[in-house]
């Protein structure tokens, strides 16, 4: 078939949550899927424990690594039964297909690379600090991290999820030095860094 959706089972864990976020918004009250399967439901549920999950595991927690392949297996597996729905939906119209939210073979126009050029980190009252970037477009969620330690491949950084591309941390240490940056989880799943900012808190 010609026009078909592309297989989910390789992507990234970041890929899947985009795919996840992006199919569930697509799909909701979409006239072409008048009735998709439960699946599709549960994998929404499951959205935001996964993206708890590939964030902790940042910090290589074993545990947490472990739970994070079964989550993904188990995730993988909904949205797979979702995209067999589709596909027998559509009978390979790419209108219908593409409106689904899956991603589907054939040429799609290249787009710029998403970045976030610019972190501001406002200190505010003793303790206090805020992370603040520009939204990204697309952009499903935002972690906001800091570390006092100075940066490197093992450095472990502490974070928050959020839907706001504003953060304000609060019990920090005063007179002391911190690192921080906010990562987003761009449309097409991949994770996009702001600079490092290094501030002394009030």
């Amino acid at each position: 078939m010609k026009n078909r959706i592309l297989s989910i089972k390789r992507e990234r864990d970041s890929e899947l949550i985009a795919t996840g976020y992006r199919v569930r918004d697509k799909m909701t009250n979409n006239p072409f899927f008048p009735a998709p399967p439960a699946a599709l439901e549960t994998a929404s549920q499951l959205l935001p424990e996964f993206i708890s999950l590939v964030g902790h595991s940042m910090n290589r927690d074993k545990e947490v690594i472990e739970r994070k392949k079964k989550q993904k297996l188990i995730l993988t597996s909904l949205l797979t039964e979702v995209a067999d729905y589709v596909t027998l939906t559509c009978k390979g119209n790419r209108l219908m297909l593409l409106s689904s939210g899956f991603t589907i073979s054939g040429k799609y126009n290249n787009r710029e690379e998403p970045v976030i050029k610019l972190l501001k980190v406002e200190l505010g009252p003793p303790g206090i600090a805020t992370t603040r970037v520009k939204r990204l477009r697309g952009a499903r969620v935002y972690i906001h991290q800091y570390t006092d330690q100075e940066p490197s491949s093992e450095t472990a950084w502490t974070q928050v999820f959020s839907k706001d591309a504003k953060h304000t941390f609060r019990g920090l240490q005063s007179v002391k030095k911190y690192w921080f940056r906010v990562a987003a989880i761009a449309r097409d799943g991949q994770f996009v860094y702001s600079p490092v900012v290094e501030r002394v808190i009030q």
